[in-house]
């Protein structure tokens, strides 16, 4: 988040300064860190994402059965085979149904959504870690993490990407 913001704000300020043709000029080093990449093509990551589809592997084979048994119900509803009574019973069968698959898939996505926050919010600190420690011991003037065109000597991504998974082993 840090780097967001100071990438944002020295973009902001250069541009309004009218200083992007000196930029460079005033910044001995810059770096530059693709935080996409570096959330999806990190090992680490790759695990952190393994590790939710297995920790929610059974509840979402509680949603695929719930899926299902609604569709059988929907299919014998639709025969035509049935008795009034027995159609209104499959029709009540159905709705609940229904609303428990909606109310399951709610809970679903909402644990998923903040388990996966948690796993990534880890990670993003572990990955500032990294980059800061970057930024001093290699006396960067200056990190950025979004910018619409760098030249590819300024880019880090790889070397935090090692580091981060090399460190999170």
């Amino acid at each position: 988040m840090q780097t967001t913001r100071l990438g944002r704000l020295l973009l902001a300020a250069l541009a309004a300064g009218g200083l992007i043709g000196s930029a460079h000029a005033d910044f001995k080093k810059v770096g530059y860190v693709n935080a996409t990449r570096l959330y999806s093509e990190s090992q680490t990551a790759k695990k952190i994402e393994t590790g939710l589809q297995r920790e929610f592997s059974p509840q979402q084979k509680k949603l695929a059965a719930l899926q299902e048994k609604g569709m059988r119900l929907q299919k014998r509803l639709a025969s035509g085979k049935l008795s009034k009574a027995e159609a209104r019973k499959l029709e009540s069968q159905l709705v609940e149904t229904g609303r428990q698959y909606r109310a399951a898939s709610a809970e679903l996505t909402e644990e998923y959504n903040l388990r996966r926050n948690e796993e990534f919010a880890a990670l993003q600190r572990k990955a500032n870690e990294i980059i800061f420690n970057i930024i001093e011991t290699e006396h960067y003037d200056a990190m950025l993490s979004e910018v619409i065109f760098i030249r590819g000597e300024f880019d880090i991504t790889d070397r935090v990407i090692k580091l981060l998974d090399a460190e999170m082993q």
